[in-house]
C-alpha cells in the first residue's frame, strides 16, 4: 500500500527480495543496490546461434546506445539546486526533494533518527494539516512516499501535472514551516517502531540485514548503526533532539528539487521562485560527519544468532572506498559478474552445479563515505555453511586470477546499460536517475556520462578491483543461524503507544488551485487470432523503445489437484530451466548476455511466460521465447534441482507470520476447493511432485488454444502480428486427455477465529478474511471502490484508524482479491503481539461501518480518483499494459475492459457501496486468522472470542481444510 512502507530504509530491501515477503514498495535507483534491481531487458540472439554448443560463447551485441537526458539547472540564493526535465508523453510530473542527509547523520545515542524524521516530515505544518500530502497527491489520483538511506532522505511524488504548482507549494512549506510538536513526534515514533518489528523482528532473516551486517562491517564510521536503528534509541529521543536535527539538516542549502514530466519551463521557474525563493539559507553551519574508516588490517568473523532462521546464512563484506572513487564503475560491474541473474558466477556455482546454497548474490553497496561489497548466502537444506562460504570465496579467487572473457564482461555492462534505459520509460524513473547523479555523485551530468563510464570498463579492471579489494585482511564474515538473540542487547520492549486526536488547526495560507487537467486516454488493443486458436492482442506504445511481450495460459494454481498444490507453479517454473536443445544454463547465459530477463510464473487462474525486450532487438529475442513455451525439457535432474530449491524457500517463507496468516486464511474460507490451497504448495506436496503428473499437467493445460500472446510497446500491430505467426502458427493442438476441472470455490462456513501460536513471532499477524465477488461480477467496479474506501492506499480507513491514529501497525490494508471463479477479500494488519485483539475488533469495526453507513462524498470522490490514478500509472510502462490484459483474459473478460474501468468506478454511488458491502463484506460472515505469540494476546482475544480456536505452528497443516495436524 502507499506510503504503508515510508521509512524503508532503502528501496527493495536486500535481505527480503530472495523470499518474496513483500517486503516493502521499492524503489530502485541504477546504482544504488544492484541486487535489488528488478528493471531488466531480454534480447535473445536468432535461431541459428541458439545451439547447445555456441550457446555460451556466442557474443553478445555491440553495447546499447542511449539517448542522453536533457536536463535544466538552477541555483536558488538560498542554495537550492532546481534541476527538470521536460517530457509530455503523458499528463503527469514527478516532484521529487533531495536531502543530503541520512542514517549516517543520526546524533550519538540517537540512531534511527533521520528514518524517524522522514516519517514526521509527513506531519503538519503552519499550513497544512498532518497527512495533507495524501489529500493532495491520492485525492487527485496521485502517489507520493519517501525512503531513508545512509546518506540521503528523498521524498517524491507523481500527480496529474495540473497539480504540480499544488506540490511545489507544499513542499516547500513543509521545507521552511513543519511543526516540530510532541504529538506529531510520539505519534511517529510510535509507527516507526511497528515498522522494527515488522521490518526486522518478525522477519526470518530481517535482524541479519537490518542490523548485524553494518554493526560488524564498521568499526568507527556511523554507517555501523544501521537506517532503521534501535527501539531503545527512539525511545530515549526527546522533542528537543527532533528539532535539532531539524534545524541542522532540513534547508534549502542541503536539498535538491527535482521536477520530472509534463510542465512548461517558464511557469515552473516563476513558481519556484514564488514557494523555495522565500525560504531563507540559514546563517548556521551544516553538521558533517567527519569519521573516517579504518583500513581493515585482518579478517575479522562473527557468529550471530536470532530466533527464526530456518537455513544458516553467511554474509562476507569487503570495505569499499566512497562511491565517487574511481573504481566505482569496475565494482558494479564486478557485482553484476558475480551476483546478477541465472547466469552469475555464484548462482551458477553454488546454487545450480554444487546445490550448496539455496540463495547467493553479490553487490556493490555504495555509500558517501565507505561502501561494502556484500556477498549474500543463504545455505541450502542439509548443506554446510562452511562449505557454501568456502565455495564464495573460491570465485571470488578465480576473479582474482583470470580476466573475464569479452562476453561475460558485456553481459554485465549489458545488464547495467539496459536498467537505465528501462528507468527512464517513466517522468519517475528520470526524476531518480537525475537525483542520484546530483545528489549521491555530485554532479547531475553524471546521468549521462556514467553511461559511457560503465561502457569502458575493461576485464582488466575487473580483475585490478578484485585483487584490490577481496584481500583476506579486508573481510568480514557474519554467520547468522537459528538461536536466542544475541547482538547488541537490544530492548524490543512492546508498549502501547497513546491514540491521537484530530489538531486544532487554522492555515496560514491556502495551497494555490491547481491547472485545467490534461485528459488521460489509453491505448486500444487490437487483436487477431491465428488459425491454431492463439489469439494474439497488440497494444502499441509507440516512441518507448521498448517491448513487453507475455503468453498468458490457462494453467493457474485454480488446476492444481489437492493433493498436489503447487504443480501449476512448479510446472511453470521448469519452463525456462532447460528446452529440448538448451540447456538452462545456455538459456539463461544467451538471455542475460543481452541484458536482459526471461521469466515464467503461475498465478490463481493462468500461468504465463514474459519478455522485455528493446523494440530493435525484439526480432533476436522471440526465438528463445517460443521455445521454452512450447519445447520444455522437464529433465529429471531440473526437476529434483528445482525441488530443492521450493522446498529451501518455503523453509523460510513458512516462518513469516504474514505468510502463514494468508495461508491459513485461504483454508479457512475456501477449504479444499481451488482456492483454498497454497499456489506454491507444501514441503509434503512438493516432495511428492513426480516428472509424470508435470509432464501430464502440461500436455492438458499448455496449448495453443488456451494461448494468448500479448505485446505492449513500441511495436506496430502488423509487427507483432507477423512475429506471432512465424513464432506460433505451427504450434499444434495435442490430443490428450484433458485435466479433470478444478474443485469448484466452495467458501467454507464463515465466523471462525482460527490463531495459530507462533511462540517466537516478533509480532502479530492479524487477518480477517471472506469469499467475495468474482472479477466478472457487475458490481467489479462498486467493490473495488468500496476497498479502496476501506483499505487501499494510505489515506484509508483501515490505515487511518491502525496506523495513523493508533500507531498500532507500520500498515493496514485491505484486498477484494476477485478472480475468475470466487474472490477472497481480507483485511489484515501486522501489529506487536500484545495488540492483536485491539487490531482485530478495529478491522471488524471498520467492516461494519462501511455496511451501514454511506460514505460522504468527500471522501467517496478522492478515493475515486486515488483509484484511477493508482491503475493510469500502472499502465504507464508497456508492461504494465500486458499485466493487465493477461489478467482480463485469464478471468475471460472483453479486452475493451482495460478502457471500461475508470468510467464504471467514476459511476459508483455511496448508496451502491453500502449495499455491496452489506452484501459481500460483512464483519460477521469473516475468519479471523490470527499468527503471533499467543502468551501475550491469547487471555484477551478468548474475552472477546471464546470459541477461538488454537492450533500450535508445528501443528499447523496447510494440506486439507482444517488445518490442524493432530
Amino acid at each position: 500500500m502507499p506510503r504503508a512502507t515510508r521509512g524503508k530504509q532503502y528501496p527493495g530491501g536486500k535481505w527480503q527480495s530472495w523470499i518474496g515477503e513483500g517486503s516493502m514498495k521499492a524503489r530502485v535507483l541504477s546504482g544504488w543496490f544492484i541486487r535489488a534491481v528488478l528493471i531488466s531487458a531480454v534480447f535473445a540472439v536468432s535461431a541459428d546461434v541458439l545451439s547447445p554448443v555456441r550457446a555460451q560463447t556466442a557474443p553478445a551485441p555491440a553495447l546499447l546506445k542511449i539517448a542522453p537526458l536533457k536536463y535544466r539547472q538552477r541555483t536558488l540564493a538560498s542554495g537550492l539546486t532546481v534541476l527538470s526535465i521536460e517530457n509530455h508523453r503523458s499528463p503527469t510530473v514527478a516532484i521529487q526533494v533531495w536531502y543530503h542527509v541520512g542514517g549516517k547523520d543520526d546524533p550519538a545515542g540517537r540512531s534511527g533518527f533521520a528514518h524517524l524524521f522522514e516519517h514526521i516530515m509527513f506531519k503538519s505544518t503552519k499550513n497544512q494539516k498532518s497527512e495533507n500530502f495524501d489529500r493532495l497527491t491520492e485525492d487527485v489520483g496521485g502517489a507520493n512516499n519517501a525512503f531513508t538511506q545512509e546518506d540521503v532522505t528523498v521524498y517524491h511524488e507523481t500527480v496529474p501535472s495540473n497539480y504540480l504548482e499544488t506540490l511545489l507549494w507544499a513542499e516547500a512549506d513543509r521545507m521552511a514551516n513543519l511543526s516540530v510538536n510532541e504529538a506529531n513526534f510520539v505519534s511517529e515514533r510510535a509507527v516507526v517502531e511497528e515498522e522494527f518489528r515488522q521490518s526486522v523482528l518478525a522477519r526470518p532473516y530481517g535482524r541479519l540485514g537490518e542490523l548485524y551486517v553494518d554493526q560488524n562491517s564498521f568499526v568507527a564510521h556511523p554507517y555501523k548503526r544501521g537506517v532503521i536503528g534501535s527501539i531503545a534509541d527512539l525511545d530515549s529521543a526527546t522533542l528537543e533532539d527532533v528539532r535539532k536535527f531539524h534545524e541542522t539538516y532540513y534547508r534549502p542549502d542541503n536539498a535538491t528539487l527535482i521536477v520530472s514530466g509534463d510542465f512548461d519551463p517558464a511557469r515552473l521557474d516563476a513558481w519556484v521562485d514564488r514557494y523555495f525563493g522565500r525560504i531563507a539559507k540559514p546563517a548556521t553551519e551544516i553538521l558533517r560527519v567527519t569519521v573516517t574508516e579504518p583500513a581493515r588490517t585482518k579478517e575479522a568473523r562473527f557468529n550471530t544468532t536470532g530466533p527464526n532462521v530456518p537455513l544458516p546464512a553467511t554474509a562476507i563484506t569487503y570495505l569499499l572506498p566512497p562511491r565517487r572513487s574511481d573504481d566505482t564503475d569496475a565494482l558494479r560491474v564486478t557485482g553484476v559478474i558475480l551476483g546478477r541473474g541465472e547466469s552469475s558466477r555464484m548462482n551458477q556455482s553454488l546454487v545450480y552445479r554444487q546445490q550448496i546454497a539455496a540463495n547467493a548474490s553479490a553487490y556493490a553497496d555504495l555509500r558517501d563515505d565507505a561502501g561494502l561489497f556484500d556477498l549474500t548466502i543463504i545455505t541450502a537444506g542439509g548443506k554446510s555453511a562452511a562449505d557454501a562460504e568456502k565455495a564464495a570465496l573460491a570465485e571470488l579467487d578465480k576473479l582474482k586470477a583470470e580476466p573475464v572473457a569479452a562476453a561475460e564482461l558485456d553481459k554485465a555492462r549489458n545488464i547495467l546499460l539496459s536498467e537505465v534505459l528501462g528507468a527512464r520509460e517513466t517522468a519517475e524513473g528520470q526524476a531518480f536517475a537525475l537525483g542520484e547523479a546530483a545528489v549521491s555523485f555530485g554532479d547531475p551530468e553524471r546521468v549521462n556520462t556514467d553511461i559511457a563510464r560503465l561502457q569502458a570498463v575493461t576485464a582488466a579492471d575487473v580483475q585490478r578491483v578484485a585483487q584490490k579489494y577481496f584481500t583476506p585482511q579486508n573481510r568480514v564474515v557474519i554467520r547468522y543461524e537459528n538461536g536466542n538473540e544475541e547482538q547488541g542487547g537490544q530492548s524490543h520492549a512492546q508498549k502501547a503507544a497513546p491514540a491521537t486526536t484530530p489538531e486544532a488547526f487554522t492555515p496560514q495560507e491556502t495551497p494555490p488551485a491547481p491547472a485545467a487537467p490534461r485528459p488521460v486516454t489509453f491505448p486500444r488493443p487490437i487483436e487477431k487470432k491465428l488459425p491454431n486458436g492463439v489469439r494474439v492482442v497488440v497494444v502499441p506504445r509507440p516512441g518507448t523503445g521498448l517491448v513487453s511481450v507475455a503468453a498468458g495460459v490457462k494453467a493457474g494454481s485454480v488446476f492444481d489437484p489437492n493433493v498436489a498444490a503447487g504443480l501449476a507453479d512448479f510446472t511453470a517454473s521448469l519452463l525456462t530451466r532447460g528446452t529440448k536443445t538448451h540447456t538452462a544454463p545456455q538459456i539463461a547465459e544467451t538471455v542475460e548476455a543481452l541484458g536482459g530477463s526471461l521469466s515464467s510464473a503461475a498465478g490463481w487462474d493462468g500461468a504465463n511466460v514474459s519478455l522485455w525486450s528493446l523494440s530493435s532487438h525484439l526480432g533476436e529475442a522471440l526465438p528463445i521465447f517460443a521455445e521454452v513455451l512450447r519445447r520444455p525439457a522437464f529433465a529429471p535432474e531440473e526437476i529434483e534441482r528445482l525441488r530443492s530449491e521450493k522446498l529451501d524457500e518455503l523453509a523460510v517463507s513458512l516462518r513469516s507470520p504474514g505468510t502463514l496468516a494468508r495461508l491459513a486464511a485461504a483454508r479457512v474460507v475456501f477449504g479444499d476447493s481451488g482456492y483454498g490451497h497454497s499456489p506454491g504448495g507444501t514441503p509434503e506436496t512438493i516432495k511428492a511432485l513426480d516428472a509424470g503428473e508435470i509432464n501430464r499437467f502440461y500436455q492438458s493445460r499448455y496449448q495453443p488454444q488456451n494461448t494468448v500472446l500479448v505485446f505492449g510497446g513500441d511495436i506496430t500491430p502488423d509487427a507483432a502480428f507477423a512475429y506471432a505467426t512465424k513464432h506460433f502458427s505451427d504450434w499444434t493442438v495435442l490430443g490428450v486427455a484433458a485435466l479433470p476441472a478444478p474443485t469448484p470455490a466452495e467458501p467454507q462456513k464463515g465466523g471462525r477465529v482460527v490463531v495459530v501460536d507462533k511462540p517466537d513471532a516478533g509480532q502479530a499477524a492479524v487477518c480477517l478474511a471472506r469469499p467475495t465477488i468474482r472479477r466478472a461480477d457487475k458490481a467489479y467496479a462498486v467493490g473495488r471502490v468500496a476497498n479502496g474506501v476501506l483499505g487501499e492506499g494510505y489515506s484509508s480507513r483501515l490505515n487511518q484508524e491502525i496506523r495513523i491514529k493508533r500507531g498500532l501497525s507500520y500498515g493496514a490494508s485491505s484486498g477484494l482479491g476477485a478472480r475468475k471463479d470466487s474472490g477472497l477479500f481480507s483485511a489484515s494488519a501486522q501489529t506487536r503481539n500484545d495488540a492483536a485483539p485491539e487490531v482485530v475488533t478495529l478491522l471488524k469495526a471498520e467492516l461494519t461501518r462501511l455496511a451501514t453507513e454511506a460514505v460522504a462524498a468527500s471522501e467517496l470522490v478522492p478515493r475515486k480518483a486515488a483509484l484511477s490514478g493508482n491503475y493510469a500509472r500502472a499502465l504507464e510502462r508497456g508492461a504494465g499494459l500486458v499485466s493487465a490484459l493477461l489478467s482480463l483474459t485469464d478471468c475471460d473478460l472483453p479486452l475493451s475492459s482495460l478502457n471500461d474501468y475508470l468510467p464504471q468506478v467514476q459511476k459508483v454511488t455511496a448508496p451502491q457501496i453500502q449495499r455491496f458491502a452489506a452484501k459481500n463484506l460483512g464483519a460477521s460472515d469473516a475468519s479471523i486468522i490470527i499468527v503471533g505469540d499467543g502468551r501475550q494476546f491469547l487471555p484477551e482475544l478468548k474475552k472477546r472470542f471464546p470459541n477461538a480456536e488454537v492450533i500450535p505452528a508445528d501443528k499447523l497443516d496447510l494440506n486439507k481444510a482444517v488445518p490442524f495436524k493432530p
